[in-house]
C-alpha cells in the first residue's frame, strides 16, 4: 500500500473471477474474491503501525473496473485492558472498509464480545462515539470511556492534541485515503 512496503494487505482466499478484454472497453474483471484469512498492516496519523487480522468472510467484489472493486473487509486486533471495571476485558478493535476503492468508506470498530457488560455499554453508544473509543484504544492501548479516565493522566496540551487527532481521524479526514497499488 506504500512505497517502502511497511503498509500492506496479505490475504488468502478464493472465488470465481472472470477477466474480459475488448478493444472498446479495455480490461474488465468480474466476480468475488472471498478472504479466508489474512492480515493488514497499516498506520494512520497518531496510530502506530498495527497488524490487523482480516475476518474470515471479508471479500473484494469486481464489477468491471479491476482497479475499483467494491470492498467489504473487516480487520481487527485484540487488546486486553482492565476497562476500569477491575477485571481483564478483551477488546476487538479495528476497521471496516466498505464501498469502492476509489470512494472508500472507513469505520473504526470496537467490541468486547466476551464481556456482556462492556459489550452492552458499547452497543448503547453511537457509531461515532464507538469510533472515537476504537481510535483511542488503538492509539493509547487503553479503554477510555466516559468516567473511566482515572488510570490515564497526561498534561492538558498532550490531551488536547490527542483529542483533536482522534476527532480528525474519525471525522472527515478519512473520506479519501492515499492508497497506491503496484
Amino acid at each position: 500500500l506504500n512505497a517502502d512496503k511497511s503498509n500492506y494487505v496479505d490475504i488468502v482466499g478464493g472465488g470465481q473471477l472472470r477477466m474480459k478484454y475488448t478493444e472498446a472497453d479495455g480490461l474488465g474483471l468480474y466476480g468475488r474474491y472471498t478472504i479466508g484469512q489474512g492480515e493488514m498492516k497499516y498506520s494512520l496519523p497518531v496510530i502506530p503501525l498495527k497488524t490487523f487480522t482480516i475476518k474470515d468472510g471479508s471479500y473484494v467484489e469486481f464489477f468491471g473496473d479491476a482497479m475499483n472493486p467494491r470492498l467489504n473487509i473487516t480487520a481487527t486486533e485484540e487488546n486486553t485492558n482492565d476497562a476500569g471495571v477491575g477485571r481483564s476485558v478483551t477488546f476487538e478493535c479495528g476497521v471496516e472498509l466498505t464501498k469502492t476503492l476509489n470512494d472508500m468508506g472507513l469505520q473504526f470498530t470496537i467490541d468486547a464480545p466476551d464481556d456482556q457488560e462492556i459489550h452492552n455499554e458499547l452497543m448503547t453508544q453511537s457509531l461515532e462515539n464507538r469510533g472515537k473509543l476504537a481510535v483511542t484504544m488503538l492509539t493509547t492501548g487503553m479503554y477510555l470511556a466516559d468516567g473511566n479516565t482515572s488510570a490515564f493522566s497526561m498534561n492538558s496540551a498532550l490531551s488536547s492534541f490527542l483529542q483533536t487527532e482522534i476527532n480528525n481521524i474519525t471525522g472527515n479526514a478519512l473520506r479519501t485515503l492515499d492508497l497506491s497499488f503496484g
